[in-house]
């Protein structure tokens, strides 16, 4: 595998020279459309407020979807805009510096639009009466996302042997520590945390196999090139990170209590989706090269 495969290796502009080229002003305001309207919905009256919240016993599609971007109060919606804010702004900046920007709006515009009813209608299954409200699932899902971007932005950015095959790794390492952190010792908290924490090691080890280790070479020419390797830091912070921030109860308001369920739910089930859409798309993308190949091996000369 040749070092001129990575991206950024024949880029004669800096990290910050990228990314203010890639961004775009359009991706930008749709981020910040989000906090927006969760200030905006938060300042309704609380009558108002309280008749947008999903009640498991008495289910509506409207309220299937309006409950995610409700918060009963200050500190609340505080929490949930904190997170959002270095969460995307993570996932979008792995995703236009991989060149998967496409992927990002596709992606943000169904967690946005399709999650909330969604994760709703999965807490439906639990018998007891509920009252569902808050952001936080669909900021589990953004997670997601930035989980498997960061392979990709790996693969494109540091060293070309970073695989999407291989992003489960990272998807089950972030399990295994939500699992040690935020399940109940009843809930088989040890052994769920173990077996994933296993699986991503296994992910790894098969990937080291089958790709190999990166040389010294491609380890010396990451770290050469300031903010790329600074910015997969980050974004192997923010997955460690985010279990101790996301699955404290200390998140949550004085009224209510913390959702481990619907957390855990929105994270894998962003990831799951994006890693299948994009296998899926690879696989395709591969069958058309094949059918290509042996098109052109069978014309006459």
């Amino acid at each position: 595998m040749s070092q001129h495969d990575i991206r950024t290796s024949d880029h004669t502009d800096g990290f910050f020279e990228d990314v203010h080229t890639q961004l775009r002003w359009g991706d930008l305001l749709l981020i910040a459309t989000v906090p927006v309207i969760l200030v905006g919905i938060y300042f309704l009256p609380r009558s108002t407020l309280e008749g947008l919240v999903f009640d498991t016993t008495a289910p509506s599609l409207l309220t299937a979807y309006t409950s995610h971007f409700v918060q009963l109060d200050g500190f609340h919606l505080l929490g949930n805009v904190t997170v959002y804010v270095p969460v995307v702004g993570m996932a979008y900046l792995l995703c236009i510096l991989s060149d998967r920007r496409q992927l990002f709006r596709i992606t943000f515009l169904t967690l946005v639009f399709v999650f909330p009813v969604a994760l709703s209608a999965m807490q439906v299954i639990f018998p007891r009466e509920r009252l569902i409200f808050g952001f936080s699932g669909i900021n589990a899902g953004f997670v997601g996302l930035a989980c498997f971007a960061l392979t990709g932005y790996l693969g494109k950015n540091i060293s070309e042997r970073a695989d999407d095959r291989y992003a489960p790794s990272l998807f089950f390492f972030a399990v295994g520590l939500i699992a040690l952190i935020g399940l109940p010792a009843r809930a088989f908290r040890l052994e769920i945390g173990a077996s994933s924490l296993a699986l991503s090691v296994l992910y790894l080890g098969i990937g080291l196999y089958q790709q190999g280790s990166p040389s010294k070479a491609e380890v010396k020419a990451a770290i050469d090139r300031p903010g790329y390797f600074e910015t997969a830091g980050a974004g192997f912070g923010l997955l460690a990170g985010y279990p101790f921030v996301a699955f404290q109860d200390a998140v949550v308001p004085d009224s209510g209590v913390l959702d481990v369920y619907v957390h855990i739910l929105g994270f894998a089930l962003a990831f799951i989706i994006v890693f299948i859409y994009v296998s899926v798309i690879r696989n395709e993308k591969q069958s058309a090269a094949n059918q290509a190949s042996d098109g052109t091996e069978a014309a006459p000369e």
